[in-house]
């Protein structure tokens, strides 16, 4: 009897979610809007308040509604977004952000950004995407690796960069930058500090791994449980083949589009 009783709440609980996903699909509830309270809705589809409640549970744990104390439920905003990838098809790309032309997405987006920035050491030993930093950075086990980590948020210009859009963490072996500001936690031409090296940026190679977010990525990036993210593993090479520079990029996936523009060298048509 008791299980017959579970999988009726159950039925119920799903119908109610179905609704309410249908209605944001939909647009019938657009972006921030307050949704039907949990009294509304236990009434109008004859249920108890925890089924309702229950509902609402899928639905946050899906990403779609976010739960406001002693407000209610309200519908997700969503900071999808389109990526390019390739940094330096376009200088004025270049001029925003020499690696990876992340602020002059979010300016095309329509948003504002903004990132925080710590700066830490480990060893060619460390692995990230099950490779060594060691293997990536042709660097013998033990030498020291300067990491600049950084979260990244973006938002709506009325709420300010407020929403963790990614974890960007770079690697630089610490012999080459160790008496640059690349090693200070404020934000500086990357890019232009390694041409001052003699080291300068000429291409990148990407791996890319999609997967579900670790727990501690959830956390750093305030997701649903069970999230998609895409992993990002970019190496930076002079135009002599040398690897310089590893960033290792967790991006949420939530309908943003990644772009990369592909050029083929000029051959010989005979």
């Amino acid at each position: 009897m008791s299980r017959g009783r579970d999988a009726a709440l159950g039925d119920i609980k799903s119908r109610i979610a179905d609704r309410l996903r249908q209605g944001i699909a939909a647009g019938t509830y657009g972006p921030g809007d307050p949704l039907p309270s949990t009294n509304e809705l236990a009434a109008d589809e004859d249920a108890a308040p925890m089924t309702v409640r229950a509902a609402y549970a899928m639905l946050i744990s899906e990403g779609l509604v976010i739960s406001v104390p002693r407000k209610g439920f309200f519908v997700r905003e969503t900071l999808a977004m389109t990526w390019h990838m390739n940094a330096w098809q376009d200088p004025r790309r270049l001029e925003k952000v020499p690696l990876d032309g992340w602020t002059a997405d979010v300016e095309a987006a329509g948003f504002v950004g903004r990132q925080t920035i710590e700066v830490r050491m480990v060893t060619a030993d460390h692995c990230i995407g099950g490779h060594t930093l060691g293997e990536l950075l042709d660097l013998p086990a033990g030498e020291p690796v300067a990491v600049r980590g950084r979260v990244r948020f973006i938002g709506r210009p009325e709420n300010g960069g407020t929403e963790p859009e990614s974890i960007a963490d770079s690697y630089y072996p610490y012999a080459l930058i160790r008496d640059t500001a690349i090693t200070r936690p404020e934000s500086v031409n990357t890019a232009a500090i390694l041409t001052e090296l003699g080291a300068a940026l000429h291409h990148y190679d990407d791996e890319l791994i999609p997967r579900l977010a670790t727990q501690a990525e959830a956390q750093q990036l305030q997701l649903p449980p069970s999230t998609a993210v895409l992993e990002i593993i970019r190496s930076g090479y002079t135009s002599e083949g040398r690897p310089v520079l590893i960033q290792h990029m967790i991006r949420p996936g939530q309908g943003s589009r990644f772009i990369y523009h592909v050029s083929y060298p000029e051959t010989d048509e005979r």
